[in-house]
């Protein structure tokens, strides 16, 4: 499934919107088209807080494409396209009238940012999926890489010890392990920036959510119903 759009196109040639395929685990090439002709071309990986907090994943799905071709102002018809699917988001855009003149320098086109924060993922520890990533690997490395993505290193034994059992005998849910490890005096002193999801450092990369099974056709319920 993919979502999004394409929320404005400056006069100096700039498309600015957003695209999620809910089924990737790499960022999302996508071509911006016309007539069906390709005019922009872009990888939709920054991060937006305002995609975070409106439940679209893990918000990393912002990009920036610089316009290649002139076009007439006024209201025009377009679509994002992604090769990946060959699937398509429509829409309408009204076009500036552009100015090649001052065009947009390439520094526009990576002026956001790839990387999310301390306090965005506090406020939204669901969008990692961490009951599926814990289900996916086992308690054991599920402990060694939340350790690595938040704190940059291993487990000590003893903490990896108290951190298991605590997460074995459900004393502790895999949000709760990564909000503690989050609000700790040593997170606070490596400060704010952490790795993206699409950043190879995330370990969290390796096993992709599961997705819930599916109830056969005429299969009866826990009670038989």
């Amino acid at each position: 499934m993919i979502e999004g759009g394409v929320e404005s196109l400056t006069a100096d040639g700039i498309f600015a919107g957003w695209l999620r395929d809910t089924e990737a685990t790499t960022p999302t090439t996508l071509q911006v088209r016309h007539a069906n002709v390709q005019v922009a071309e872009a990888v939709a990986r920054s991060f937006r807080a305002d995609l975070l907090q409106a439940g679209h994943g893990h918000g990393h799905y912002g990009f920036a494409a610089r316009l290649r071709v002139p076009l007439p102002p006024g209201p025009a018809d377009f679509e994002l396209f992604l090769p990946r699917h060959n699937q398509a988001v429509r829409l309408r855009l009204a076009v500036p009238a552009l100015a090649p003149a001052s065009a947009a320098p390439v520094e526009r086109l990576f002026g956001q940012t790839f990387a999310w924060s301390v306090p965005a993922l506090r406020k939204h520890p669901g969008c990692l999926a961490l009951a599926a990533q814990h289900a996916a690997m086992g308690t054991a490395r599920f402990v060694d890489v939340t350790f690595r993505f938040v704190l940059r290193r291993y487990p000590e034994a003893e903490e990896a010890t108290v951190y298991r059992l605590a997460l074995d005998q459900l004393r502790l849910s895999p949000e709760a392990f990564l909000l503690e490890l989050l609000d700790g005096r040593e997170r606070r002193d490596l400060g704010d920036a952490l790795a993206s999801p699409w950043d190879p450092e995330l370990p969290y990369n390796a096993v992709p959510p599961a997705r819930p099974a599916r109830r056969r056709k005429g299969a009866k319920g826990a009670k038989g119903e």
